[in-house]
């Protein structure tokens, strides 16, 4: 099923390859899966670390590739930054900035001044995010690389020992609705911030046991995904899909449980369809209209 919407363009946001210091995966891998995944459209957003403006890592990778099957994925480029409040991914932009121990909102102000948009990763978790008054235009709602420290502490052998048995059940209880962070949207909302509530796939592929790849990208591109209105497959129009605030958090996980989902407004003005009592979700978003 492509979607609950007539006309969208789905795709997966926060991706990292080679350029990144903690990935090594090379870029025919994240764009082997993401053929394969069948998505329109995949944002790279490689970890930057340097002391003057430089051109954003993987700037090169940018552009249409199709598959000998005909199926046409569209690569756009970011960069995640390293500031003093925390990460922050830097959507748009033209170039890479120094960041590195420099407020959050000089960045975000940068980024603006440069025609592009600053969006919060994982807001309370890898440091987690230290001004929320930061004019920032989105937060992660959901990112992959949290859901997965579900599977960390005393229980983690067990946990494991699942996911070889019977991966897709270990996946689906992994993949809880994220309270934390849609609270911290209501919150947002509520004080009149009109801030886009997102999903990053913080996809890596650089966790393995014994040969085992954990993190593998076309899994991850399966799991969660952005699913935006539209039909052009264009750089501009995704990116103002994305800014805006247009695009559905999709955990297309439990696609097959469509049936069930069940639709519920929040006093903030957002919408979501939960499953299991509220303990799961299938779509989060997109950003309210204005009133």
């Amino acid at each position: 099923m492509r979607g609950l919407l007539a006309a969208t363009l789905v795709g997966v946001l926060h991706v990292h390859h080679a350029p990144s210091h903690d990935s090594s995966a090379p870029f025919e891998e994240v764009l082997e899966a993401a053929h394969a995944a069948k998505l329109d459209f995949v944002v790279l957003t490689e970890h930057v670390d340097v002391d003057r403006d430089a051109p954003l890592p993987a700037a090169e990778r940018a552009g249409i590739y199709q598959a000998p099957d005909g199926h046409r994925v569209l690569v756009l480029v970011g960069a995640e930054f390293g500031t003093a409040d925390g990460h922050l991914l830097g959507l748009d932009i033209p170039i890479a900035y120094a960041a590195r121990d420099r407020p959050g909102r000089e960045v975000i102000e940068r980024i603006h001044a440069d025609g592009g948009f600053a969006v919060v990763p994982h807001p309370f978790d890898y440091g987690g995010w230290r001004d929320l008054d930061a004019p920032f235009d989105g937060i992660e709602v959901h990112n992959n690389a949290v859901a997965a420290r579900r599977l960390r502490g005393p229980l983690l052998p067990f946990r494991l020992l699942r996911l070889a048995l019977d991966r897709e059940g270990a996946i689906r209880a992994m993949l809880v609705r994220p309270d934390r962070e849609l609270e911290l949207w209501d919150r947002l909302l509520a004080r009149g911030r009109r801030v886009a509530g997102l999903s990053g796939a913080d996809a890596h592929q650089n966790v393995s046991l014994l040969g085992w790849q954990l993190d593998p990208y076309r899994e991850i591109f399966e799991l969660v995904q952005s699913v935006c209105p539209g039909s052009a497959l264009a750089a501009e129009a995704i990116w103002a899909a994305l800014r805006e605030g247009r695009c559905r958090v999709r955990y297309a996980v439990y696609e097959d449980r469509v049936g069930e989902a069940r639709a519920v407004a929040f006093p903030s003005g957002r919408t979501e369809l939960e499953l299991d009592g509220g303990r799961r979700v299938l779509e989060i978003g997109p950003l309210p209209s204005e009133p």
